[in-house]
């Protein structure tokens, strides 16, 4: 188990990057944000977060890109990931669980299961 409690969260929604990052803080992790995978990637390489959360449906590499080049990255492949998006299809489910991603949670979002979830994982 990773002792850090750093989160990363990867969405291009504003408003929502706000919203979890304060409730997260407040909850004592350390939190840092990135409104794409190209922002991600250059948050992780100057800090390994214990967590990301990923949206899918970003501009340019989306979410299901950005995970599976995290797992086939010897730095980041086992940092546990869960998934944050609009899409509700079994399809995306599945495909996550496919990938071995940690969850998936459907906006909108349940921020008190969520926290949980990030607490029962790192």
């Amino acid at each position: 188990m990773l002792k850090s409690k750093s989160v990363l969260i990867v969405d291009d929604e504003e408003g929502l990057l706000g919203l979890l990052k304060h409730a997260l803080e407040e909850r004592g992790f350390e939190v840092f944000t990135a409104n794409n995978a190209i922002e991600a990637g250059i948050e992780i390489s100057s800090r390994l977060p214990a967590l990301i959360l990923m949206d899918i449906k970003m501009p340019g590499i989306n979410g299901f890109q950005a995970c599976e080049a995290l797992r086939k990255n010897a730095h980041t492949k086992d940092i546990p990931i869960i998934i944050i998006s609009a899409l509700s299809d079994e399809a995306d489910i599945n495909k996550a669980r496919k990938m071995g991603l940690a969850d998936y949670f459907i906006k909108p979002l349940d921020i008190e299961k969520l926290i949980n979830r990030i607490k029962e994982i790192i």
